[in-house]
């Protein structure tokens, strides 16, 4: 039962760290440094989603195909939760890079 509880602990200090760096990131001068994390989220989400379709033994590709948007999706979460601090420090424009 402890296990479980240091796990949760852990992954909510990551969520928090994690956050805490977006914020400080935002704060900088440029606005080009609040988009590094999530830039960061949506190559790990594309590369799992890739490793899916690559490496999966799912007996159809429908199925194949399933999964893979089932993790696209739930892999983009921090993705959006990053966006969201990004856009709530500057504002509803945002600029072509």
């Amino acid at each position: 039962m402890d296990v479980k509880i240091y796990g949760i602990v852990v992954v909510a200090l990551v969520f928090v760290l994690v956050a805490t760096l977006q914020v400080h990131l935002c704060k900088s001068e440029s606005r080009k440094a609040g988009l590094i994390l999530p830039a960061i989220s949506v190559v790990v989400s594309v590369l799992a989603v890739i490793g899916i379709i690559m490496y999966a033994m799912l007996p159809n590709l429908v199925s194949v195909l399933f999964t893979a948007l089932q993790v696209l999706i739930l892999m983009n979460i921090p993705t959006i939760i990053l966006m969201g601090i990004y856009i709530s420090y500057h504002g509803r424009r945002i600029e072509a890079a």
